[in-house]
Formats: C-alpha cells, sequence, structure tokens
C-alpha cells in the first residue's frame, strides 16, 4: 500500500513530463511544415497554434517567438532513449577511455535521430531556403548548433567518464560535426537515392581509410 502511493506522483510527473515533450515537437513539426509550405512570413503564430490545437498562451509556455519554434532545440529534440543507449553504449570501456564501438554507435546514434527528424527532405529543402533568406533564423541557426554541440557533449562526458574540457571531447564533437555536415546536405539533396545510413557510414568508411594510412607524429616537435 505504502509502495502504490509513493509511486504516484512519480507516474504523474513522468505523464506530464511525455505531454510536454508530446506539445513542444507537435510545435515544433507544424512550424516547420508551414514554413515549407508558405515561408517565414507566411503564417502566424495564431494560424500555428490553431494547427497544432493550443492556445496562444501554451504557445509562449514553450517558445518566446515562432523563429524559435521553426528551428526548435536540438537539445530537447534528442530522445531519451536514444541518448540512454549511446551512453550505455560505452558501459564495458575502462573509465577514462574511449570505447571501440564509438564510431559505430554513433552512427546507430545519427541515423535513428535522422529517422525521427519532423520534416521530411522537400520541406528541409525549403527550409533551408527560408534560412538563407531570413538573417534572424540564420542567428538562431548558428546559436542552435552551439546547442546541438553542447548536448552531444554531454552525452560524449556521461558515456565514456571523462570531463568535458578533456581535449578528445573537443576531437570527437569536431569529428561528429564534420561527418554530419557532410552527410546531412548529400541525404538531403533532390536527386539522391541512398539511406542517411548508406551515406554516413561512406564517410565514416573513409575517414578510417584515411587514419590507417596516415602516419602518426611520434613527438610533440612533430606536431608543432
Amino acid at each position: 500500500m505504502h509502495s502504490v502511493t509513493n509511486s504516484a506522483p512519480d507516474d504523474g510527473c513522468g505523464l506530464r513530463e511525455r505531454k510536454r515533450t508530446a506539445t513542444k515537437l507537435a510545435i515544433i513539426t507544424a512550424a516547420r511544415t508551414l514554413t515549407a509550405a508558405r515561408g517565414v512570413s507566411g503564417f502566424t503564430v495564431e494560424e500555428l497554434c490553431e494547427e497544432v490545437g493550443i492556445s496562444r498562451r501554451t504557445f509562449f509556455n514553450y517558445f518566446p517567438a515562432k523563429e524559435d519554434a521553426i528551428l526548435g532545440s536540438p537539445a530537447d529534440e534528442i530522445p531519451a532513449d536514444l541518448a540512454e543507449k549511446f551512453i550505455a553504449g560505452g558501459a564495458s570501456s575502462a573509465p577514462g577511455t574511449f570505447s571501440p564501438t564509438l564510431l559505430a554507435d554513433f552512427t546507430d546514434f545519427a541515423v535513428a535521430l535522422m529517422d525521427r527528424m519532423a520534416i521530411s527532405r522537400q520541406e528541409m529543402n525549403a527550409l533551408k531556403d527560408a534560412v538563407a533568406a531570413e538573417p534572424r533564423l540564420l542567428q538562431k541557426v548558428l546559436h542552435g548548433s552551439r546547442d546541438a554541440e553542447d548536448a552531444i557533449a554531454a552525452l560524449l562526458t556521461a558515456r565514456e567518464g571523462i570531463p568535458a574540457d578533456d581535449p578528445r571531447v573537443g576531437a570527437a564533437l569536431g569529428l561528429f560535426a564534420c561527418l554530419t555536415e557532410r552527410a546531412g546536405p548529400a541525404f538531403f539533396d533532390p536527386e539522391n537515392t541512398r539511406s542517411y545510413r548508406s551515406i554516413l557510414t561512406e564517410h565514416i568508411a573513409a575517414l578510417q581509410q584515411l587514419f590507417a594510412s596516415s602516419t602518426p607524429p611520434t613527438s610533440a616537435k612533430d606536431i608543432s
């Protein structure tokens, strides 16, 4: 009896959080869909709210402006189950060392994120055009990139058990960014017929071949 009473608040909190997450993603999805169809200036917050079935007050509880809803928050859009799976992949490695499956697990993580994106290839291209024509959105994209980097860094440090200021974290983030920045545009190209996994894996394989054929520096003097 006592245990049932204790579990009720947790269940309620979990349900509220899931509903909040679902509402936020619904707003982002509708904002991107409307942007793709009409452009950034082609719809109002009221029309967006009507599309989602919420009030203006509810909208502003989630986002300060329409542009923020269009771009969303990279950290908020990482599903908890994908984050937990990525972190768990490093459990077998010794603390302070990078797990041997890091690149493979990152590939699975990135592909799963792409599969769950609330935007199609056609909508993404329309959104890219909107960002290019809208300076306000470009500034938010740059800020969002930093937020995304911080979110991935948090996952990486939790997975590998190393501090955020470890230079290996920065190197891994740079590598991940390079891979996704090349694979993303290739996948969203209107003429592309390949899967995102195929494209990303190809870039990773090329990178591994490059590293395997390169001679590493043998001293600090070689690096300078």
